[in-house]
């Protein structure tokens, strides 16, 4: 019987941009359906990527320090073990340049030019698979139905009823410009509204919880987050993971930029999802928030 190729693909994160990758991920295995495919990501996103169906096996790296000449070996060593015969950088990074020319150059690499400026990193990594032959109908439709479970007995528990709308105010705490401050004015506005509200906080927010009118959950898994997020009325959040995966589940919602970062080059504006973006979040008010809230709700 013949061995199976092994196919190693690349991508150490971040959230929102490994939740993007979904598509790219798929069409991978599509080009390559008997292949065993791993993936090589951070720790911190293994139980994440455990559930993804088009991922044979996953692989931590703990991406040492660049002087750390000990652990790239120890890295080399576990990724030579496999035989693998392509590998695809979807992180493209100067770290995956190095292991490029210095660890596996050998191995067929498939990667962006670094130099190249497309719209978004996604864009160009649709570009990477055009020109090797990967079909592409799937990159820029990412689909995390495979992320959620059923929350029914959850959203029970917590007394939460249908039509509820998300907050996720949380985003990267490295940078705190693309935290929008007025989520708790904004729940609110909401609750006066007659309108139930979920605020969903991860480890970064847990000090928020005293501050937030309406319902709040905390210490969701991968899977339940998915799952009330895909189970929402409406969603409202920051540039941020959560909000990708909204994205990606082409949900209704509403993800908030200032000028730290690009709206385009996030991808996030995808279906039914869309942006605003304003020059700096701390000069856009919650009452500015919700009526472009209802006027999305309203529009038939």
């Amino acid at each position: 019987m013949k061995n199976k190729e092994n196919i190693l693909i690349i991508k150490h994160g971040a959230l929102g941009d490994l939740i993007q990758a979904d598509g790219i991920i798929k069409s991978i295995r599509s080009k390559h359906k008997n292949a065993k495919i791993t993936l090589v990501t951070s720790k911190k996103f293994i139980d994440l990527m455990s559930m993804c169906p088009y991922i044979d096996s996953l692989l931590i790296d703990d991406r040492p320090s660049f002087f750390n000449i000990i652990s790239y070996i120890n890295f080399y060593k576990e990724i030579a073990k496999y035989n693998f015969k392509h590998i695809y950088d979807l992180q493209n990074s100067q770290r995956t340049y190095i292991y490029r020319k210095y660890l596996f150059n050998k191995i067929n690499w498939i990667s962006t030019n670094r130099k190249d400026h497309a719209i978004s990193g996604l864009r160009g990594l649709e570009e990477m698979l055009k020109e090797n032959i990967v079909g592409i109908k799937n990159v820029l439709k990412p689909n995390l139905k495979w992320l959620s479970i059923d929350v029914k007995s959850l959203l029970k528990k917590n007394k939460i009823l249908p039509k509820y709308i998300v907050l996720l105010p949380g985003s990267s705490k490295s940078n705190p410009l693309k935290r929008w401050p007025y989520f708790s004015k904004l729940a609110k506005l909401l609750i006066l509204k007659e309108l139930e509200v979920v605020t969903i906080l991860g480890p970064e927010e847990l000090e928020m919880e005293h501050l937030m009118p309406g319902h709040v959950l905390k210490n969701l898994n991968w899977s339940q987050l998915s799952g009330v997020i895909e189970n929402s009325y409406f969603i409202v959040g920051n540039d941020s993971g959560p909000c990708h995966i909204a994205s990606c589940l082409n949900k209704k919602g509403l993800a908030l930029f200032g000028s730290s970062t690009s709206a385009i080059r996030s991808e996030l504006k995808r279906g039914r999802f869309e942006i605003f973006k304003v020059r700096d979040l701390n000069n856009l008010t919650a009452d500015e928030i919700f009526k472009k809230i209802m006027a999305i709700l309203n529009k038939k």
